[in-house]
């Protein structure tokens, strides 16, 4: 009775389970062109404008399940938090990859977890360098309700109490870069309503409209170019909810990679004073 009570435990071990994820496979999954063809691609595809020009190389550990069809989900970054700014354009570069040949246990496809570590290295930048020592940012900005990196100067605050809306401006010295942070006071019940209304509004700029995960915030990415009389003006803006707060953080420039370098850095710098919110 024992004998066939510890057979019966042990088939059942041995079973192989088509929903779990396995760590440990007689298989690995593997890029269908290879490691190194992989690495290849994700380094060439990966967009360097999000990095800030500060940073000539970044590393992280990309950890993800590779599903039965060799699909990969559930895309996390492990030891380097800072990379959690560049997430949507990490997984954007994964999506288009090739799907894996998934891990087999007892000749059977199964779910698997991988982790890869990255480099990425930017020696070169094909950007105005002199331009961006201009506008790379190096001091903080306090005011009560935030903080952030920046070489500038503030040129307007605004409360207005009827809109219960808090305005900040900012520019560079040489008025290359121009920041706008405003804060909304809002009732939570109608948070998809407020999105709606971006959402509208950006469709009648144009913009380009992304959902984010932004520090563990909702948040909407959009992003639009302007024409103006001489110069075209583009605009990067990120909106999200903190507490009872709508909150929008815009960073402008007629050089589009300059505008896209800072609003990187403005987003990963940036910071809520919690207390006062």
């Amino acid at each position: 009775m024992h004998f066939g009570v510890l057979q019966s435990i042990t088939q059942e071990s041995n079973e192989v389970d088509p929903d779990k994820v396995y760590r440990f496979v007689q298989k690995k999954a593997e890029p269908r062109q290879g490691m190194f063809k992989f690495l290849q691609a994700f380094t060439s595809e990966f967009n360097s404008l999000v990095i800030p020009p500060k940073f000539d190389e970044i590393s992280f550990k990309l950890k993800f399940i590779i599903e039965k069809n060799g699909t990969l989900s559930t895309i996390e970054i492990e030891e380097n938090e800072h990379a959690y700014a560049y997430i949507e354009e990490i997984i954007r570069v994964l999506k288009k990859a090739p799907a894996w040949k998934p891990a087999e246990i007892k000749g059977k496809i199964v779910r698997s977890v991988h982790v890869v570590p990255i480099k990425l290295r930017f020696p070169m930048r094909n950007v105005d360098k002199a331009l961006l020592e201009k506008s790379i940012l190096e001091r903080t900005v306090s005011t009560e309700y935030f903080q952030f990196e920046c070489n500038c100067k503030l040129i307007n605050s605004n409360t207005n109490q009827y809109n219960k809306v808090k305005e900040f401006a900012y520019n560079t010295a040489d008025n290359s870069v121009f920041y706008s942070i405003t804060l909304r006071e809002i009732l939570l019940a109608n948070v998809e309503n407020h999105f709606d209304i971006i959402k509208a509004n950006a469709e009648k700029q144009n913009a380009t409209t992304n959902a984010v995960d932004y520090k563990n915030y909702q948040a909407l990415e959009s992003n639009f170019a302007v024409n103006g009389n001489e110069n075209t003006f583009y605009n990067n803006t990120i909106h999200f909810i903190a507490g009872n707060y709508l909150i929008n953080i815009t960073v402008i420039s007629t050089n589009e990679q300059i505008s896209k370098f800072n609003f990187a850095d403005l987003k990963q710098t940036f910071k809520l004073k919690i207390d006062t919110l």
